[in-house]
């Protein structure tokens, strides 16, 4: 059984795998990657494989069933008979093309944004969860979780949640908000502040590691085991070129403990998801560079492996556009410090990140 849908205005600009989630409620996340891996999404008639691809207000999206599929498939490249090679190379062709046409529509939509007036309007903030207590937020990338000393701008994490409290309860009396830990400026995912002297005690369940963090990250090269730990002491100092954190020898530093396993494999590249046992500062970015696969776009710790994949990082930057390191901070669990309730939430890898997952697996 087949499906189609005319895109309207209210959809213009939305991500393919998104859309095609909403309309079919019955599919999984995972199916609907399945087929557009399959080749059974067509937007305007070609077939579109890239998750992230914006469709636009007027185009037809089809979705066919994958044992029409198989059936529709010529006989010469079915299991057993010679290959069509003429076939194969028009439909590698016809998905080259789609990819280049989704990279120039973003190039051109980038360069209309760059020269866009900027409106004047509150920032919005992604709120998880809020009482009394604490507030969970998501940051996005590229933005600091304070701000810095003396830097003569409030616009870091700690300032949009005033300024969004502020807002809130306009008639209040100003709000106090303390941050309960940080996440690097180019770092993105779920963030908690407390928002009254029971939610400071959220710092102890940080202090002695009881609280779970799990991110995700690109590193560069591929890692070929499923999973594993990396147990390596740290110390912190002042390094040169901005680096404030180092492996130490064994017995010096500070205990680190990171434990990962892979979820996709490129060809440069793997996706993983790393859960820190403790919270040093850069714990993870200098974990994977220690162990030659630094957080791809990580501009501290990766700079010798830049230049082991010069062309990787050239068509990150100069296609995609994607000029912050490649780790989220996707989920964290705590016990709320008003009664002890088990609280988690979890944080969608964001568009960023997702259109650079989307362009990896095409490589």
């Amino acid at each position: 059984m087949g499906y189609n849908f005319k895109i309207s205005g209210k959809d213009d600009g939305q991500r393919l795998d998104r859309l095609l989630q909403e309309n079919l409620p019955q599919q999984s996340r995972k199916q609907v990657k399945s087929l557009l891996d399959a080749g059974c999404v067509l937007v305007n008639g070609r077939r579109v494989v890239i998750a992230g691809w914006e469709i636009c207000d007027g185009d037809e999206v089809e979705v066919r069933d994958l044992r029409a599929q198989a059936r529709a498939e010529p006989e010469a490249q079915r299991p057993g008979s010679a290959p069509n090679r003429t076939g194969f190379v028009a439909e590698a062709r016809g998905v080259s093309a789609s990819i280049d046409r989704h990279l120039a529509r973003r190039k051109v939509r980038r360069k209309r944004d760059r020269h866009a007036k900027p409106e004047k309007e509150p920032v919005r903030v992604k709120v998880y969860h809020q009482d009394r207590d604490i507030i969970v937020v998501e940051k996005p990338g590229g933005l600091l979780s304070v701000p810095k000393e003396k830097s003569g701008s409030d616009d870091s994490m700690l300032g949009r949640v005033r300024s969004y409290l502020r807002r809130k309860y306009a008639q209040g009396k100003a709000s106090f908000v303390s941050p309960l830990h940080r996440l690097d400026a180019e770092t993105s995912g779920v963030m908690i502040f407390a928002l009254s002297k029971t939610g400071q005690r959220l710092t102890d369940q940080f202090r002695n590691h009881s609280i779970q963090r799990t991110y995700q990250a690109v590193v560069m090269g591929r890692i070929e085991r499923e999973n594993g730990v990396i147990d390596r002491p740290l110390e912190k100092g002042d390094f040169g070129e901005g680096r404030k954190v180092r492996s130490a020898e064994r017995g010096q530093g500070m205990k680190a403990i990171t434990e990962y396993r892979v979820k996709e494999r490129y060809e440069e590249a793997t996706l993983v998801e790393a859960s820190v046992r403790t919270g040093r500062t850069h714990q993870i970015r200098v974990h994977f560079a220690s162990e030659g696969h630094a957080i791809l776009g990580d501009n501290l710790y990766a700079k010798e492996l830049e230049q082991k994949y010069p062309e990787v990082m050239d068509e990150v930057d100069r296609l995609l556009g994607f000029k912050r390191h490649a780790l989220h901070a996707s989920y964290i669990g705590f016990k709320h410090p008003a009664g002890g309730r088990k609280m988690t939430f979890n944080s969608p890898t964001p568009d960023d990140m997702a259109s650079l997952i989307d362009w990896l697996r095409t490589k």
